[in-house]
């Protein structure tokens, strides 16, 4: 009778272990597999996804790296710029356009109107954007320029780390959609060069037995 190890049966199956066998399928079907049938044609398949592995990672790293820095310093630049310009103020709900409005039923207004004042302290009144909680009295801070024109809310420092990202994906992609295509052109071809290759063995097996 055979005794169960505790330490077995209760033991947590590896975090890996369904994903090395999609992994080696993964590897074979693009050809990087061994195998003793390998033939010329699959060495050069193999050749080529290499030599094309190799050139992905000399390209698309420092591409990528150069992108997201360029485009983290200009985000900076672009930052430092409309902050300089823009002064947040606090923007009082006076009206919404719907206490005004017959007919506007139970549908939200986009705009309300609102008073605020102008860096220089000078009074301005006007529409700005609604939000849920949006009544009469209402407070939300707003961006404006040195006139007291309500304008856009400048540049995110999240916002500048994302397009950095977002720059350095574009730059991977970029690179590796190029070779991707020549990869799979190549295997295409290759897989022609197979299938020939086993009709011509097959036609000289059965010309051997027929023989």
């Amino acid at each position: 009778m055979r005794r169960s190890h505790p330490a077995r049966d209760g033991a947590r199956p590896r975090p890996f272990s369904r994903v090395r066998p999609f992994v080696l399928r993964l590897v074979r079907r693009l050809g990087f597999g061994r195998s003793d049938l390998r033939r010329p044609v699959d060495r050069v398949q193999r050749a080529v996804g290499v030599t094309l592995v190799v050139v992905f990672l000399a390209l698309a790293v420092p591409l990528a790296a150069w992108a997201a820095e360029r485009s983290y310093r200009t985000g900076l630049r672009d930052e430092a710029a409309q902050k300089a310009g823009r002064y947040p103020v606090v923007a009082t709900v006076t009206r919404r356009p719907a206490d005004a409005t017959a007919g506007a039923g139970d549908q939200s207004p986009s705009t309300v109107w609102a008073r605020w004042n102008a860096p220089d302290g000078t009074p301005r009144t006007g529409e700005i954007p609604a939000w849920p909680s949006a009544g009469r009295d209402g407070t939300r801070r707003i961006w404006v320029n040195a006139s007291g024109k309500v304008v856009g809310r400048p540049l995110r420092r999240e916002q500048v780390v994302v397009n950095a990202v977002l720059s350095a994906c574009f730059a991977v992609l970029g690179v590796g959609a190029p070779l991707a295509l020549v990869y799979a052109v190549t295997r295409r071809v290759c897989d022609r060069r197979r299938a020939a290759s086993w009709d011509r063995a097959w036609e000289r097996l059965d010309r051997r037995y027929a023989g």
